[in-house]
C-alpha cells in the first residue's frame, strides 16, 4: 500500500486562508475505502507519518485527516475491521514517539476502539499529559474492563492530585461499586476537586451505608464547593427512599442557612 500516493487525495489547506477548500470528495472516498481494505497496514503506516506538532505543526495534516476519517467510517462498515484498525493503532503506542503524537492516536482510538484496546489504554492512566486522553477513551469504551483499569491504577497515583482527579472521575462516572472505600477516602482529602469527585462517586452508588459519612463531609464545604455539594446531595436523596431520603432533605433544610440558599431549603422542605 503506497500511503504517500493515497494521501494525495486528501486536501491541503490554503497557504493564506488555512481553509480546506480544494476537496475532491470522490477521490477521498476511494482513498479511504482503499485504506479500510487493509486496516492494520493503514493504521501503522499512517501513524509512522505523524510528526510532533510542537516541532512541525501541520506537517502531517493529511495523515491525521486520514487516521480520523478511517476511525469514523470503519464502525459502520465492518466491526472486525474496526477492531483490527483500533488494535493496530493501539499497538503503536508501545513505540518511541512524542507524547503529543500518542495523545492524538489515543483520541482516535476513542472514536473506534472497543474492549480489545482497553489494556493498552490503561497503561497511560499514570502518564502525565496523556492520562486524561486515555481516561476519556476508556470512558467512551466503558464496561467492566475499563473500570478495572481505573481501579487498579488509583493506588499507583499516590499523592499526585491531578492523576487522582482523573482516576476518581473515571470511577465515579462508571459508578464502580468496588470503589466505595476510595470515594469515602476522597471526601476527606484536602483537595476540593477530589472531595467533590468522591461525593459524586458516592451519589452514583447511592449506598445508604455511606450516607452519614457523606453528610458529615459535605456540610463542611464552602463557596463553590458548598453549592456543588448541595446539588449532589439532592441527587443522592432522589436515589434513596423512605427514612434515608427524609434524612437527606432534613439535612439540607438544617444546614443551608445562607441568604442565597433559601431555594435549597424550600426545595428540601417541599420534598419532606
Amino acid at each position: 500500500m503506497n500511503l504517500e500516493e493515497i494521501l494525495t487525495a486528501f486536501p491541503m489547506p490554503d497557504e493564506k486562508t488555512k481553509i480546506l477548500s480544494n476537496i475532491d470528495k470522490d477521490a477521498m472516498e476511494k482513498a479511504i475505502d482503499e485504506m479500510i481494505s487493509k486496516p492494520a497496514e493503514a493504521a501503522k503506516g499512517l501513524v509512522s507519518l505523524l510528526k510532533n506538532p510542537e516541532v512541525a505543526p501541520g506537517a502531517d495534516i493529511r495523515a491525521r485527516h486520514a487516521i480520523h476519517a478511517i476511525a469514523i467510517r470503519i464502525p459502520a462498515k465492518d466491526q472486525n475491521k474496526r477492531a483490527e484498525y483500533a488494535g493496530a493503532l493501539a499497538s503503536t503506542l508501545a513505540d518511541d514517539r512524542p507524547d503529543a503524537v500518542k495523545a492524538f492516536v489515543i483520541r482516535q482510538i476513542q472514536v473506534c476502539g472497543g474492549q480489545e484496546v482497553v489494556p493498552q489504554l490503561g497503561k497511560f492512566l499514570t502518564v502525565e499529559g496523556i492520562a486524561d486522553d486515555a481516561a476519556q477513551a476508556l470512558l467512551a469504551i466503558g464496561g467492566d474492563n475499563s473500570i478495572k483499569q481505573f481501579r487498579a491504577t488509583l493506588p499507583k497515583a499516590g499523592k499526585n492530585t491531578d492523576l487522582r482527579k482523573i482516576l476518581l472521575h473515571g470511577l465515579a462516572d462508571l459508578a464502580d461499586k468496588a470503589s466505595k472505600d476510595a470515594f469515602l477516602q476522597a471526601i476527606q482529602e484536602n483537595d476540593e476537586d477530589n472531595r467533590l469527585l468522591g461525593m459524586w462517586g458516592l451519589v452514583q452508588l447511592a449506598d445508604a451505608s455511606t450516607l452519614d459519612a457523606y453528610l458529615e463531609a459535605e456540610k463542611k464545604e464552602k463557596g463553590y464547593a458548598r453549592n456543588k455539594a448541595a446539588h449532589l446531595t439532592l441527587q443522592f436523596a432522589e436515589k434513596l427512599c423512605g427514612a434515608d431520603a427524609r434524612k437527606v432533605y432534613s439535612h439540607i433544610a438544617k444546614t443551608r442557612t445562607g441568604k442565597t440558599e433559601k431555594h435549597l431549603v424550600e426545595l428540601a422542605e417541599s420534598k419532606l
